[in-house]
Parts: C-alpha cells; sequence; structure tokens
C-alpha cells in the first residue's frame, strides 16, 4: 500500500548506481479508472482475468486483459475500500476490507475484516471469515506452502504477521519485530507492507525502513531463523519505499517502487531498474504487480497497478518481458 506525494517516471536509461537496467518488450496502460479510484493489489486468475483491490473503492474488479473493461465482482458491506488480496483454492481469493482513510493511512479500528469470494460462480459468493478489532492497518496477504486453508496477513502498523485460519476463523500472531515496524514520519509510519511465500521462505517489504528482505517459517507459520535483508531502496529524493511485489519462478521480485518506478531485485540482492525515474507519466504511483497466467498475453507479462495520483484514477500497466 502507498500514501505518497507523487512523482513521475519514465523508463530508466542511466544506470543510477545500480546494474544495468532491464528494457521490458513492450509497456502499455490496459485501462485507467476514473478519478479517486485507488489501485491497492491484483491477483490473477487461472482464465488470465485480474482481481483488483482499492483502498478506496469497497469493492473487487475483474478486468480481461484482451478486452479492458472492468467489472464489479463482489462489493462488501460496512467497508469503504480493500487491501490485501490471495488466491486460496481454485477461483477462490482471500480479501481484505474495512472503513479506510486513504488521508491518513488508517482503517476504522474494528472495522478490518478477512473475506473469501468465490469468483467461480455466475454470481460471486463472499463470505466474511473474521475481523481483527485491534488493528488499523491490515495490508497485504499471501499463502503458505503445505498449509491450505491458512492465510498470513501483515499489519503495517503493529509491525507484526498474522495468520488465519480461514476455516475455523482463529487469528494467531505469529511474529511481531521491530524490523517489521514503521518508522514515524517516513511513508507514514508503513512497516511491513507486501509479503509473498516461495516454499517455507516469506519475502516481505518494510515501506519506512526501507528495506526488502525474508524469512524462514515452519509448516505452521512459526518464525524460524533471523530476517534476512536481501536490498535497500536506491538512494534519489524520487524513491522513498518499496510497496507490493511479485516473486518470479526464479526467486526474483519485481517491486512497486516509489517515486515512480518498478525494480527487480535477485535473490542474491543484485537490484536492476525495469521502469521509473526521469519525468514521464507511465506509472504514477505503482502499488502493486502479478505475473499473468495463462492466454497469450499471460505467461511473460507482469501487470502493474497503480494509485494514479497526479494524473487521475489507478491504472493497469502491462510489461511484456521473458522472466
Amino acid at each position: 500500500m502507498s500514501f505518497y506525494p507523487v512523482f513521475l517516471i519514465a523508463l530508466f536509461t542511466a544506470v543510477l548506481g545500480l546494474a544495468s537496467p532491464l528494457s521490458p518488450n513492450s509497456v502499455h496502460t490496459m485501462y485507467q479508472f476514473e478519478d479517486g479510484t485507488f489501485l491497492e493489489n491484483i491477483a490473477v486468475r487461472s482464465n488470465g482475468d485480474l482481481l483488483l483491490t482499492s483502498v478506496t473503492k469497497p469493492v473487487v474488479f475483474s478486468l480481461d486483459p484482451h478486452a479492458p473493461n472492468p467489472t464489479i465482482v463482489f462489493e462488501f458491506p460496512n467497508a469503504t475500500g480493500t487491501t490485501g488480496i490471495i488466491e486460496i483454492y481454485p477461483d477462490v481469493f482471500a480479501i481484505l476490507a474495512g472503513v479506510w482513510n486513504a488521508s491518513t493511512a488508517t482503517a476504522e479500528k474494528g472495522s478490518l475484516c478477512l473475506w473469501t469470494v468465490d469468483v467461480g460462480h455466475q454470481e460471486p459468493v463472499g463470505k466474511k471469515i473474521t475481523c481483527i478489532p485491534q488493528s488499523i492497518m491490515l495490508n497485504g496477504a499471501t499463502t503458505l506452502e503445505g498449509a491450505p486453508g491458512i492465510v498470513l496477513v501483515s499489519d503495517s502498523r503493529l509491525g507484526g504477521i498474522y495468520r488465519i485460519n480461514i476455516h475455523t476463523g482463529e487469528v494467531v500472531l505469529v511474529i511481531q519485530d521491530t524490523l517489521l515496524e514503521g518508522t514515524p514520519g517516513n511513508a507514514y509510519g508503513l512497516g511491513i507492507n507486501g509479503l509473498r511465500t516461495r516454499g517455507h521462505e516469506l519475502y516481505f517489504a518494510n515501506s519506512s525502513k526501507k528495506f526488502f528482505a525474508s524469512l524462514q517459517l515452519t509448516s505452521t507459520a512459526q518464525v524460524i531463523g533471523p530476517i534476512k535483508t536481501i536490498s535497500t531502496v536506491p538512494s534519489g529524493a524520487n524513491f522513498t519505499a518499496y510497496d507490493d511485489f511479485a516473486l518470479d519462478k526464479k526467486g526474483n521480485a519485481w517491486i512497486a517502487l516509489e517515486n515512480q518506478a518498478l525494480v527487480v531485485v535477485t535473490p542474491s540482492g543484485e537490484q536492476r531498474f525495469v521502469l521509473g525515474g526521469d519525468g514521464n507519466t507511465l506509472l504514477a504511483t505503482p502499488t502493486s504487480a502479478a505475473f499473468g497466467r495463462g492466454g497469450k498475453m499471460g505467461k511473460e507479462t507482469l501487470y502493474v497497478v497503480t494509485a494514479g495520483f497526479g494524473i487521475s484514477g489507478g491504472q493497469v500497466v502491462a510489461i511484456d518481458y521473458q522472466v
């Protein structure tokens, strides 16, 4: 999630102290939403359709990459916005919803809840699983290999990760650590932001402390071993925070970077710019990314969503690249 002032971005043509920038095969804006639609996160269905959350809309949008015309899949009651989204079973997605104040980067206490939405029916079916009344900032969501029905959720203000059982509604705080906390006055104090797993390795970005890291989990999401820093936000006035990200099959992380860029970080910590930096308005505050699935646009396409700050509403940008 991002709540930062706008800077404009473009394709990088300089190294800026990092490894040589990548050159995507093509980049284009698939769709741009109306003013005030802050896109927050993205998931991709097995049929290739995109599911989009918005911190300023209490809905999940669906977007077909081949005929971009978004529709509302599900609208959440007693909410004003949605954040994390992750597929837990085929066409069943866990989604965070609550009453959000985008200007303060917080939600109304008691309003943040985890839902499941089954989009495999003609009329999608939503079910509230549980709420976390003490939280004001539930952000990212992911699953854990070998633990069906378990969703891991980041709390950006607490500096922790919850384990939620979607079958029983049980909520357990599995880790709270200073390295997951934010820094007051920097990036709205957001600590742990996006999180993803690969096997039992959990990767996460800390926005206000400006680093990308990993930690090992057991099959029950207990933390084993130390937190390992992989990379830090590159220097430069236009680069303020890592946001959410996508992992490719090689373990590289494609991270939305404020303001306004996309970087790829290898498992060894090498960091390269894909997009960003010198005044072009292509990405207007990127917030998250996900790889396509299936179809001729799917396998080599990275989709990036943005908040749309400074130009209009949020964008869905397709980046074709061999990974």
